[in-house]
């Protein structure tokens, strides 16, 4: 170890430093510190630097700096540069030095640096997580044959309210006197649907300000299921012969139902935390 790195190196010791202390006090790297200690000054950005980081070593552990640059001088590199021979070899060193320089402050914030990129990707990944979460909730993967089973639904409903039709006359004519109604119960999504024509009547689903995947059955048959853009109608005909049928969506926000022309109230779930809702509708 040399004369003046040993001398600075008890002096620390005796000050109750540590390397790291050090490093916080005189903001000089511990790699630094570490080789003026080891009187290694060719580890040093530079001769410049060989100097002022003595000098700030010192007066960090309470000796005097002028005292000790005077009494090991010629051990210390000069830092003023000799007067080059071509001006090509000053333009090199000099070239070097800045180099030296400009990596050597890089490295102070690298720390800073791994930090901000860390958040960025941490941003980055949360906000991939929310928008392929919003995807995947109005995304729908449609059977291939829905439109085969929406047929024979249809099919099955009409053969049932033809064989109906003759046998419930006197009671169509009673409820025809009386103006259908949807009514919400105490339950949040679920209505009351009195006075259902005789003829039956049309539900209407709609989706709005953007894409909406639905799913409507009649008692616990899928009627139909498919994913609805923006502006996009469905209608399906319920008869008297149905006692109860549900609208499921992918996204409430974005799905209006009507009854015979008229609008359901969906306010009391589109306010709720989740955009998945089930509607269920109990025919009297």
């Amino acid at each position: 170890m040399d004369e003046i790195g040993q001398k600075l190196r008890n002096a620390r010791i005796k000050k109750g430093y540590t390397i790291d202390d050090l490093q916080q006090v005189t903001k000089i790297q511990k790699r630094y510190l570490i080789a003026i200690e080891e009187g290694q000054f060719d580890h040093l950005p530079g001769d410049f630097y060989v100097r002022a980081f003595i000098k700030q070593y010192s007066d960090a552990v309470g000796i005097s700096s002028d005292d000790l640059l005077e009494e090991y001088k010629s051990e210390i590199p000069d830092s003023q540069p000799k007067e080059p021979v071509q001006n090509e070899e000053n333009n090199t060193r000099s070239i070097k030095e800045e180099s030296s320089s400009f990596f050597s402050n890089l490295g102070n914030y690298i720390p800073q640096i791994i930090v901000g990129i860390i958040v960025i990707v941490i941003i980055g990944v949360i906000a991939f997580g929310m928008i392929h979460k919003n995807q995947s909730a109005s995304s729908v993967t449609i059977p291939k044959d829905s439109t085969e089973q929406t047929s024979k639904k249809k099919s099955s409903d009409t053969k049932k309210s033809s064989s109906t039709k003759k046998s419930a006359t006197k009671s169509t004519a009673k409820k025809s006197s009386t103006a259908l109604s949807v009514k919400e119960s105490s339950t949040p999504g679920t209505y009351t649907v009195k006075n259902l024509p005789s003829d039956g009547t049309n539900v209407v689903v709609t989706a709005k300000n953007g894409q909406a995947w639905i799913q409507f059955q009649e008692g616990s048959d899928t009627t139909w299921q498919q994913a609805l853009s923006s502006g996009d109608k469905k209608t399906t005909k319920i008869t008297d012969s149905t006692s109860t049928f549900s609208v499921q969506t992918g996204n409430i926000n974005n799905t209006e139902v009507s009854i015979d022309g008229k609008s359901v109230d969906l306010s009391s779930v589109s306010d709720g935390s989740s955009i998945v809702q089930t509607l269920t509708f109990n025919v009297e």
